[in-house]
């Protein structure tokens, strides 16, 4: 699917750098919209260009979920949070990208977190590359 963000970005043909995890069939990037009080919001996906859950195969669906299960853990570390919501939208009204992902948004005390979020911007680039490179030191495996 060359239009797919999602998947250029599976495939490395683009932001390469702003993977925090990869394996043959997932791959970890920070949302490019962040709520100002929840930093570290990602979106685990599939390589593979699937557009509903309900259509992803069985050991894929496994795969995805395990490594959100990781990042949920993760974001303690890289960002401090206590805990998180995890989210997934299946062609929701409005949305652009229609690539199977699953939201981790860290959660913080007195966040304020609300669904939806009026607050959502585009985080810059550096910030997430900040972000990728915490959580990318948080998913290595404990020595």
């Amino acid at each position: 699917m060359g239009d797919c963000a999602f998947c250029r970005i599976g495939q490395r043909e683009i932001d390469e750098d702003l993977v925090a995890y990869r394996s043959e069939n997932v791959f970890i990037v920070p949302a490019l919209k962040q709520r100002p009080n929840n930093p570290g919001h990602a979106l685990v996906l599939p390589v593979s260009h699937l557009t509903d859950l309900h259509d992803v195969p069985p050991d894929l669906l496994h795969e995805l979920i395990e490594v959100t299960a990781r990042v949920t853990s993760a974001v303690k570390d890289a960002y401090g949070a206590t805990g998180s919501t995890v989210t997934q939208n299946n062609h929701i009204p409005g949305q652009a990208l229609h690539h199977v992902h699953i939201h981790v948004i860290p959660r913080f005390e007195d966040d304020a977190f609300r669904m939806p979020e009026t607050e959502l911007r585009e985080a810059p680039r550096d910030m997430r590359l900040a972000r990728a490179a915490a959580l990318r030191k948080a998913l290595r495996p404990r020595a």
